[in-house]
């Protein structure tokens, strides 16, 4: 299993099963990047190996290594008898009998060279057991805490944790996902959930380069579910492509049939959720609007002015003058939401179709009467929920949002 470690770089690190039945953890090399870690995750993943030359850095127990225990315990029992120590070879227990494991071994390589032989052209081992596969209305009804889960969603909305206070490299990211068996249940909340991705987690190139693109299905294999979230921690893998040796290959895929539908704001909307938000404009915060030119090819909000003539604007990213910049604004506005109406919900809106005529109100005046805005309808935007709080008052800090 890859495994990364807090920082900038990567670790490999396998775990293994013997004949007896015993796990151990081997730490190998630093790699460069998460793509490499996918890459031997394909080529060694069920395949016999020989470890030589391994130094045991310790015994470590269940209370030490919660994680590593709960990955072990999503792999037990094994799927074939295993064999007794101190008994004949030809003797075996049933798996049924056997208890949990108590320990397991971390082995590390004795010196600077990797001592690790996989025989890549070898069938698969009959004792990899591939992860057990869940669609998302069976992962939030799991009764329990750190367990393992494995699934298949889509991604349709990606957001870095906003403390500016921490690097990018310790910030949290959010992915928030769906499939099939959330949008089209009619009586289950939510359809969309929130997979808190660590920042001792690194994400793949291949991966974030897709999801800045477009929507994609994601395999996400042994995330850690508890106290109703899911996380990617040490451990967890994520995957574009079907892993050949995993029973995801015969998931259902079942497509999403129409565009992403969001929980509607009410009374259990929580902070860090997304949601879809109407309601009527009763108030406009003037103060914090703010509007800025964007270079009509490529969206660069950060322009500047061109050297030759200080009159034109100038885009880095496209090394061009702009000609005919983009107008976006920024605005706030208080809603009245049928749906929460015990509260104040404040939405920080962009450029949308919801306040287009708002928008297009401000860009063109610079003065204008708060009046004839106020009474309009807008909706349904969708939103990230920045809070929810109840003392001093009963406020709901919203984002609009465009889903992936």
């Amino acid at each position: 299993e890859p495994m990364s470690n807090r920082g900038m770089f990567c670790r490999l690190c396998l775990l293994v099963q013997d004949a007896y039945g015993m796990f151990s953890e081997v730490q190998l090399q630093s790699l460069s990047s998460a793509d490499d870690l996918e890459r031997y995750c394909r080529r060694w993943e069920g395949k016999f190996c020989c470890l030589a030359g391994m130094k045991i850095l310790q015994r470590t127990t269940r209370g030490r290594a919660l994680g590593l225990f709960s990955l072990i315990d999503s792999l037990w029992p094994p799927v074939v008898p295993v064999k007794v120590p101190g008994q004949s070879q030809d003797s075996e227990m049933m798996t049924s009998n056997l208890p949990p494991p108590s320990f397991c071994y971390i082995l590390t390589v004795q010196s600077g060279e990797v001592h690790v032989e996989v025989d890549e052209e070898e069938q698969i081992s009959n004792l990899y057991q591939p992860p057990a596969v869940h669609v998302l209305k069976e992962v939030i009804q799991i009764h329990g805490c750190n367990e393992r889960c494995s699934f298949w969603a889509r991604v349709v909305y990606l957001r870095l944790q906003t403390k500016h206070s921490l690097p990018i490299s310790q910030r949290e990211i959010w992915l928030f996902v769906t499939d099939s068996t959330l949008q089209n249940a009619v009586h289950i909340t939510p359809k969309v959930v929130a997979v808190s991705v660590t920042a001792s987690f690194v994400l793949s190139t291949e991966i974030t380069e897709t999801l800045s693109v477009a929507s994609q299905l994601v395999f996400f294999k042994d995330a850690l579910w508890g106290n109703g979230k899911i996380i990617c921690v040490e451990r967890t893998v994520l995957l574009l492509q079907k892993p050949l040796l995993c029973s995801a290959a015969g998931a259902d895929l079942s497509e999403l049939t129409g565009p992403v539908r969001l929980d509607e704001l009410d009374s259990t909307t929580e902070a860090n959720s997304i949601c879809a938000v109407r309601g009527t404009v009763v108030g406009v915060n003037e103060s914090t609007a703010f509007s800025w030119p964007t270079c009509d090819r490529c969206g660069n909000g950060k322009l500047e002015l061109c050297p030759q003539d200080r009159g034109l604007l100038y885009c880095n990213q496209c090394s061009e003058v702009v000609i005919s910049p983009v107008l976006k604004m920024q605005l706030e506005v208080f809603l009245s939401c049928p749906s929460r109406s015990q509260s104040i919900v404040k939405v920080k809106v962009w450029q949308c179709p919801g306040l287009f005529v708002l928008i297009n109100m401000l860009l063109s005046l610079q003065s204008y009467e708060v009046q004839s805005v106020l009474g309009k309808e807008v909706g349904l935007l969708n939103c990230y929920v920045h809070s929810v709080t109840s003392h001093p008052n009963n406020c709901v800090a919203l984002e609009e949002i465009v889903l992936l």
